[in-house]
C-alpha cells in the first residue's frame, strides 16, 4: 500500500490549504503531466479527474480529488497552511509535512512562521520548527476589553488548535507592548489571550524579572505584571551580579514597584531584608541617600524618602488616583552637628515652573553652631536652627489669556549663618531672601498687583512694603494708532532697616566714641530711620518709522512724576517731575557667501548680517535733596545701565542724564540639519556721555559681547570691556567661558574672569577648570578647579573617579577648599547610582552647592 504521496514545489506552486471550507485548495495551473514520483496507473486516473469536460485546467473539486489526492486527509478548520515549498502527506498517519517558507493561521488571530511544519489532521495540532515566531494580533479579550498584540519567538513550537494553546520550547523570547519575557519554555492560551510565564525572566523596560509565575493583572483599570516568587535586576548578563527577590513583586508600568518580604542578593549572598518597599518609578520619589564626609559637618548620612499625597483613595487598593502633592521627608545625620529632620512639600501642578510650587521646612538641633566655614566671628548662634520656605501660587480666576493669582514667597530661618552652613548652593545665589506676599492680575496688555514685603528675619539689611500696589502696562499701539505706548505706575509705603547685628555694632561704636568726633555724624546717619510714601508714574511713547526696510528710526518721548511723603528723618515733602526723550536709529546690510564652506568649522555657506545702530536718551528731572536716601537704588555693576527710562528700576536714583549709545551687531549664520544655525554673534558698542549721572566720565568703556558656536561640541562665550577714549570707566574686565570637546573620552571647559581697577568692586584675575576624562569602557576621571590668581589661591579642588559595574556606576569625590583667613574645608562624597533602575542612589554633590 502506497503511504506516502510527494510533490516537490516544482509540481505546486503556491500550495495552499482554506481550511475553514473543510476542502483542500490546489492551484492546478502549475500541476504537470505526471509526476515522477507517482503511480502511472494512478497518474492516469488523477489527470482523468481533475477537470471537468476534459479541461485539465478546471479542476472537478465535486468529483473529488481521485488518484493521489482522493486519501488526503481532510485538513481542520482551525488550521490553514500556506507555503512556498514542499508538501508531505502520510495517508495512514493523517499528517502534513510543509517544507519552505511555512505560514500557519489560527483562529482569533494567530499567524505562525517557521521553515518546517508537521500537522496532524485528526488531532489537529501542529509541529513547527527551523526560525518559528508567532504573531498574537491586537483584538478583545473575552470579557470585551482591549488586548495588545504580542510577538514569540523560540526553536520549536507546538500548536493544539482543539485547545487554543501554543507551546514553545528553547530560546524563548516573547515581546508583549513594553515587556520582553525570556526562557526556555512557555505556554500561551490564545483563545484566552494567557500567557504563563512560569520559569521565564521577563523585561519591563529597563527591569528584567524572573519569576515562578508571571502575569498581567488588571488592577482598577490600571495594567500591573505581578510575579510569584520573583527577582528583579538590570544586569542583563547570564550571571547578574544583583538581585532584589520578594516572595510577590508587582510592577505598575511608569509608576511603582511594589515588593513583599524584599531580599537583596550580591551574587547569591543575601545582604539586606525588608518585610515591604513600594519603590516609584519617579526619580522624586522612593527613598534616597547620600553620605560624604565635610569639614564643617564630620561624616554624615541624608536620607530622603519621597511619597505622593492628595488625590483621591481607591477603596479596594488603597492606592492614590490624581495623586498631586509630593512629600518628600528628611532625616539627615552629621556627626559634628547632630540629627536634622525636614519635610519638603511640592505641588506637582506647578511642576512647569521651577520657581514656585513648594513648602519646605527643615530643623536642627545643632551641636556645634559656632562652627565657622569663613573667617568671620560668629558670636552666639542659637543650637536651634531651623527653615520655613514657602514658594506657592494659587490661581484665584483664569480666563482666557487673563489670570488672577497669589503668589508667597516666603524665606524665614532661625539665624543669618544657616543658608552658608546648610544650604551653601542657594546661600551663593540668594544670600539675603526677599519675603513678599501679594495678588496680581496678568493679562496681554498689562501686569497688576498689590503685595506686601515684610521683614521675617531681622538680621538681614531688608526693606519693607506694607504694602505696594503697581501696574506695568506692556508695550502696545495707542488706540488704532501706530503710535506705541508702555508706562509703570506704583504707590507704597517703604521703609528699610539694618540688619539688628549690624545696627547694634554701629550704636556700640558710637557710644564709645567722645563728643564732637566726626565720625558720630557719619554713623548716626546710617542708623536714622529711613522711610517714606512714594506715588511714581512713568509713561513713554514711541512711533517705529521704517523707510523701505533699510533704516529703522523709533523717536521716544516720555513723561513722569514721583512724589515723596512722610519721610522718617524728618525731611519736608517733595515731587520730582521727570521728562526724557529719545531716539533709536538702525540699519541693517546683508550678504550671502555660499562659496565658503569648512566641515571642520561647521560652516556650510556663510550669511553676513551688519547692524549698526545709535540709541539716545536725555533725562530732566529735579534734583533730589542730599539728605534724601532713597531706598530702590543702584547697586554695585560692572555692566552699563538701561538708557530706556521705564527699564531703570533704581526709581530713587533718577537724575539727570544725557547719553547716546554707539554701536554695531554682526551675525554669521550658515546651514545645519536643514536649518538656520546662528555660528557667530557679536554685539560692539560705547556710551558717549553728555551729561554722566554716576562717574562723570565723556565716554563709557569699550564693549563686546560674543558668542561663537562653530560646532556641537564646540561653544564660546566672552564678554569684555576697556577703556579706549577719555579714560573710559577707568577699569577693565574680561569674562568668557569655552566648553570644548576634543574627542570622545575628554570634555573640557574654561572660564576666565579678570576685573582690575572697578571703583567699588573688588579686583580679581580668576580661573575655572572643569573637565572629564573617559579613561577607558569603565573608568572615569572628572576635576576642577578655581584660581583666583589676584592673591594666589587655588580657592576649590575638586576631584572624582567614576567607575562603571555593568549594572551600578560608582563615583568617589574629593573636595578642598581655601577659606583663606579660616580654617581649610574638606568633603568627601560616595556615590552608587543603580543604572535604570527606578531611582535609589547617591547622587555625587561633592560641594553640596
Amino acid at each position: 500500500m502506497q503511504a506516502m504521496r510527494r510533490f516537490g514545489s516544482s509540481i505546486f506552486l503556491p500550495l495552499s490549504f482554506l481550511c475553514i471550507a473543510h476542502t483542500s485548495h490546489l492551484s492546478a495551473q502549475d500541476l504537470p503531466a505526471a509526476s515522477p514520483d507517482a503511480d502511472a496507473a494512478a497518474g492516469q486516473e488523477g489527470e482523468q479527474q481533475l477537470g471537468r469536460g476534459g479541461d485539465p485546467t478546471q479542476p472537478d473539486f465535486d468529483a473529488g480529488l481521485g488518484g493521489n489526492f482522493a486519501g488526503m486527509p481532510e485538513m481542520p478548520s482551525s488550521i490553514r497552511v500556506d507555503n512556498d515549498g514542499t508538501l508531505e502527506f502520510d495517508l495512514e498517519k493523517g499528517t502534513y509535512l510543509f517544507l519552505g517558507k511555512v505560514i500557519v493561521q489560527g483562529d482569533n488571530g494567530l499567524v505562525l512562521k517557521a521553515g518546517k511544519v508537521l500537522v496532524d489532521a485528526k488531532a489537529e495540532t501542529a509541529i513547527l520548527t527551523g526560525n518559528v515566531s508567532v504573531l498574537q494580533k491586537a483584538g478583545k479579550n473575552p470579557d470585551g476589553t482591549p488586548a495588545p498584540g504580542m510577538h514569540l519567538f523560540s526553536d520549536r513550537v507546538t500548536l493544539d488548535a482543539k485547545k487554543k494553546v501554543v507551546t514553545l520550547l528553547g530560546n524563548v523570547s516573547i515581546y508583549q507592548g513594553p515587556t520582553l519575557h525570556r526562557g526556555d519554555r512557555a505556554v500561551y492560551n490564545y483563545g484566552t489571550r494567557q500567557l504563563g510565564t512560569e520559569g521565564l525572566a521577563s523585561r519591563l523596560g529597563p527591569i528584567l524579572l524572573e519569576s515562578d509565575s508571571f502575569k498581567l493583572e488588571d488592577h482598577n483599570g490600571r495594567k500591573a505584571y505581578v510575579g510569584q516568587n520573583a527577582g528583579i535586576t538590570t544586569h542583563d548578563v547570564e550571571n547578574p551580579n544583583f538581585w532584589l527577590r520578594s516572595d510577590t513583586t508587582t510592577i505598575y508600568p511608569g509608576n511603582k514597584v511594589i515588593f513583599k518580604n524584599l531580599r537583596l542578593y550580591a551574587g547569591d549572598t543575601s545582604i539586606f531584608w525588608l518585610p515591604y518597599l513600594s519603590q516609584p518609578l519617579d526619580a522624586d520619589l522612593g527613598y534616597h541617600f547620600l553620605p560624604g564626609a565635610k569639614t564643617s559637618w564630620g561624616l554624615y548620612l541624608l536620607n530622603t524618602y519621597g511619597i505622593m499625597l492628595g488625590g483621591d483613595v481607591d477603596e479596594v487598593t488603597g492606592e492614590r488616583e490624581n495623586a498631586w502633592l509630593l512629600s518628600q521627608w528628611h532625616f539627615d545625620i552629621r556627626t559634628r552637628r547632630g540629627i536634622g529632620t525636614g519635610l519638603d512639600l511640592y505641588d506637582y501642578r506647578l511642576k512647569e515652573n521651577e520657581n514656585l510650587g513648594w513648602l519646605k521646612l527643615y530643623y536642627l538641633n545643632d551641636w556645634d553652631p559656632s562652627l565657622e566655614r569663613s573667617s568671620e566671628d560668629r558670636g552666639f548662634v542659637n543650637e536651634d536652627r531651623w527653615k520655613l520656605e514657602l514658594k506657592h501660587r494659587l490661581t484665584l480666576r483664569e480666563q482666557g489669556d487673563s489670570r488672577t493669582f497669589l503668589d508667597f514667597d516666603v524665606t524665614a530661618l532661625s539665624d543669618r549663618y544657616f543658608l552658608e552652613d546648610y544650604e551653601p548652593g542657594t546661600y551663593k545665589i540668594n544670600p539675603n531672601p526677599d519675603n513678599d506676599i501679594g495678588i496680581f492680575h496678568r493679562n496681554p496688555k498689562a501686569l497688576a498687583g498689590l503685595y506686601a514685603r515684610l521683614r521675617l528675619n531681622d538680621f538681614y539689611t531688608t526693606d519693607t512694603r506694607l504694602p505696594e500696589i503697581f501696574l506695568d502696562q506692556v508695550k502696545g499701539p495707542l488706540w488704532d494708532s501706530p503710535v506705541l505706548h508702555e508706562g509703570q505706575t506704583s504707590f507704597g509705603i517703604y521703609r528699610e532697616y539694618l540688619a539688628d547685628y549690624y545696627e547694634n555694632e554701629l550704636q556700640a561704636e558710637a557710644d564709645a566714641l567722645l563728643p564732637g568726633d566726626p565720625r558720630l555724624a557719619e554713623i548716626n546717619s546710617v542708623l536714622d530711620d529711613r522711610g517714606f510714601s512714594r506715588f511714581h508714574t512713568y509713561h513713554e511713547f514711541s512711533l517705529p518709522l521704517n523707510h523701505g526696510g533699510a533704516v529703522a528710526i523709533v523717536p521716544r518721548a516720555g513723561f513722569g512724576h514721583t512724589r515723596y511723603w512722610g519721610l522718617e528723618n524728618d525731611t519736608d515733602s517733595f515731587s520730582s517731575t521727570h521728562f526724557s526723550v529719545g531716539l533709536d536709529l538702525s540699519m541693517k546690510f546683508s550678504k550671502v557667501y555660499p562659496d565658503i564652506q569648512n566641515a571642520d568649522l561647521g560652516i556650510d555657506g556663510l550669511l553676513h548680517i551688519f547692524q549698526p545702530y545709535i540709541n539716545f536718551s536725555q533725562l530732566s528731572t529735579n534734583g533730589m535733596d542730599s539728605s534724601f536716601y532713597g531706598i530702590d537704588q543702584l547697586t554695585p555693576s560692572t555692566r552699563p545701565r538701561p538708557l530706556e527710562v521705564g527699564r531703570f528700576t533704581a526709581i530713587d536714583d533718577l537724575s539727570d542724564w544725557s547719553i547716546m549709545r554707539l554701536g554695531m551687531r554682526n551675525r554669521l549664520m550658515t546651514k545645519r540639519n536643514g536649518d538656520t544655525h546662528e555660528w557667530l554673534t557679536m554685539n560692539t558698542y560705547i556710551d558717549v556721555f553728555f551729561n554722566d549721572p554716576e562717574l562723570g566720565r565723556d565716554f563709557s568703556n569699550l564693549y563686546n559681547e560674543i558668542t561663537w558656536q562653530p560646532l556641537p561640541w564646540m561653544s564660546l562665550d566672552l564678554e569684555t570691556q576697556f577703556p579706549i577714549a577719555g579714560g573710559g570707566s577707568g577699569f577693565r574686565e574680561v569674562s568668557s567661558w569655552i566648553n570644548f570637546m576634543p574627542n570622545e573620552r575628554m570634555e573640557l571647559s574654561l572660564g576666565y574672569r579678570q576685573l582690575n581697577n572697578h571703583p567699588i568692586l573688588n579686583d580679581s584675575d580668576r580661573v575655572d577648570i572643569k573637565g572629564y576624562l573617559r579613561l577607558s569602557e569603565a573608568w572615569g576621571l572628572g576635576f576642577y578647579q578655581r584660581w583666583e590668581f589676584d592673591d594666589g589661591t587655588l580657592e576649590v579642588q575638586q576631584i572624582s573617579v567614576h567607575h562603571d559595574f555593568d549594572s551600578w556606576t560608582g563615583s568617589l569625590g574629593l573636595l578642598m577648599r581655601d577659606n583663606r583667613d579660616a580654617s581649610d574645608e574638606y568633603g568627601l562624597v560616595l556615590n552608587f547610582t543603580l543604572k535604570e533602575f527606578p531611582r535609589m542612589n547617591l547622587p555625587l554633590s561633592v560641594d553640596n552647592e
